[in-house]
């Protein structure tokens, strides 16, 4: 959050309502924040705890599966080395237990992809949610009005009293704008001649 604005002319919004724009400016000046929450995701120290933690089980179970894959793979050259020598029902029962252990391994495969998919979520959730609690605090420390994620364009932070929230100011707007439609589809259209 390095950069406050302020401004009235940040507050301009404008309200497109059946192809009409109409622009409501805000009345008073207001302090706005941007934060980048991606940037202070990965870059504070909870956040590079969780990237190291992640990229640990990450190779955990990829050293795992490349484990077992060699294995696999050893286990059916030492097969063909040996198969002249094999009774052909002893080797056809040696293929039916290497095609076994592939689809075991393909399976953990997926699992795995799964628990780091799991984690990953969780361990984001998780971290997103401390980002949050500290981008509010230090808004409330700073005693701006608003943060904005400058990622998402979310709207993170607000002060409890609305300064600048022009909710109601639209609904009106809206309503007056509705209201001289249906007046005007009310009124009686003039009969044509036909010939």
């Amino acid at each position: 959050m390095k950069h406050v604005y302020k401004g009235a002319a940040l507050f301009a919004a404008v309200f497109v309502v059946s192809g009409i724009a109409a622009a409501v400016p805000a009345k008073e000046s207001l302090d706005i924040a941007f934060v980048d929450s991606f940037k202070a995701m990965r870059e504070c120290k909870e956040g590079e705890r969780v990237g190291k933690e992640l990229d640990t089980m990450r190779d955990k179970l990829s050293k795992e599966i490349q484990d077992e894959a060699m294995k696999i793979t050893k286990d059916e050259s030492d097969l063909k080395s040996k198969a002249s020598t094999i009774k052909p029902d002893m080797l056809a029962k040696q293929e039916r237990e290497l095609s076994k252990q592939k689809r075991a391994l393909e399976e953990k495969v997926r699992e795995s992809e799964e628990e780091i998919k799991l984690a990953m979520q969780q361990k984001t959730e998780e971290l997103a949610v401390k980002i949050e609690e500290g981008i509010v605090a230090v808004a409330k420390d700073k005693g701006v009005d608003a943060v904005i994620d400058k990622m998402t364009g979310r709207v993170m932070y607000t002060k409890d009293e609305r300064k600048g929230d022009i909710t109601v100011d639209a609904i009106a707007y809206i309503n007056k704008k509705s209201s001289t439609v249906a007046k005007q589809g009310d009124e009686p259209k003039a009969k044509t001649a036909t010939t």
